[in-house]
């Protein structure tokens, strides 16, 4: 079977078409740079160069495939350019979906994130079926629900999608932006001290990557059209997961903790200063924020369903620090 894979060059999407080639699947890799270094390489991986913002690229690599994987997205939190986010999360998925009604694929896994439905309560995890309770707090959040949107609406029009909603994945692969999990587990494990807001019982979800990958499959074989599945593993606070990853790692590392309004009123200090200069600070309140945003998740339904299994927490952080100590 052929299959079109968006964001084969990103952390998630490198692993699902090495994933899905290796289960002989022949894999048409969309990817805007042909030299890129991070494009995955197997026997029956192709790469197609375009851009999912260019409709006509996505047609002709989507040629003859069966199915697809839409895991590409515009992540970048410190960009303050929301036309950047709309472009690739809205426009680009637009455009998938549209080729995959013109081709009559028989069926789309759209990958999204936990964070479109906003932020949970203290010990009350999110299901599929919770209303959003606050505002969107950036233009990721705001730019990947209307994505979801673009999705309904092609599935009215006949298109078999489903949505996984995936909370923060870590694991082995590649070291991009968007794999913040496993950079906090390397700073646990390689500093000697690390400085961190006083807000540490802020819980989330964390996901192994390889449950991840398995989801996709699962979907593409069991996922109901136009249904949302969250895709998670365990819940942990912020002093909870530095605790495991430092016992697990045997880390000697100090951890100390710093008053996180000063820390928010002091990026938002250097973010000015930076924005004078005509530079791009690398960590901005927006994204101190969606850090620290209670999202505790339920994978329930993904169990019920898809017969969805998660990796437990321990074990998950265990193969990640082997993998990150190579």
């Amino acid at each position: 079977m052929k299959v079109l894979l968006t964001g084969s060059t990103g952390y998630i999407g490198h692993q699902l078409a090495l994933k899905l080639a290796s289960q002989s699947f022949e894999v048409h890799a969309l990817v805007r740079d042909l030299n890129s270094k991070n494009i995955p390489i197997h026997k029956n991986i192709i790469p197609f160069k375009g851009n999912i913002c260019d409709y006509e690229s996505v047609k002709y690599a989507i040629n003859e495939c069966d199915y697809v994987f839409h895991t590409a997205a515009y992540t970048d939190l410190k960009c303050n350019k929301i036309d950047n986010f709309y472009n690739t999360n809205v426009l680009g998925t637009t455009n998938i979906l549209k080729a995959a009604l013109d081709s009559k694929i028989k069926k789309v896994i759209y990958t999204s994130t936990l964070s479109v439905f906003g932020s949970a309560l203290y010990k009350v995890p999110i299901t599929e079926d919770q209303p959003r309770i606050s505002s969107y707090k950036n233009d990721f959040e705001l730019t990947k629900k209307m994505s979801e949107e673009v999705v309904l609406e092609y599935v009215k029009k006949g298109v078999h999608c489903s949505i996984l909603n995936l909370s923060r994945v870590y694991g082995p692969g590649l070291n991009t932006y968007s794999n913040g999990v496993n950079k906090i587990i390397s700073k646990i494990m390689q500093d000697k001290v690390l400085y961190v807001p006083d807000k540490l019982n802020i819980e989330a979800n964390y996901v192994y990557i390889e449950d991840v990958l398995n989801a996709q499959l699962l979907a593409l074989e069991k996922g109901l059209n136009g249904e949302k599945y969250i895709i998670g593993g365990e819940n942990e606070d912020y002093s909870g997961l530095f605790e495991r990853i430092r016992t697990i790692s045997k880390s000697k590392i100090s951890i100390v903790k710093i008053n996180y309004k000063l820390i928010k009123n002091g990026l938002a200090f250097i973010n000015a200063c930076n924005k004078l200069m005509g530079s791009q600070s690398l960590v901005t309140p927006k994204v101190l924020d969606s850090l620290f945003t209670n999202r505790s998740a339920s994978s329930k339904k993904a169990m019920s369903e898809l017969n969805y299994k998660i990796t437990p927490l321990n074990l998950g952080l265990e193969r990640t620090i082997n993998f990150l100590s190579k």
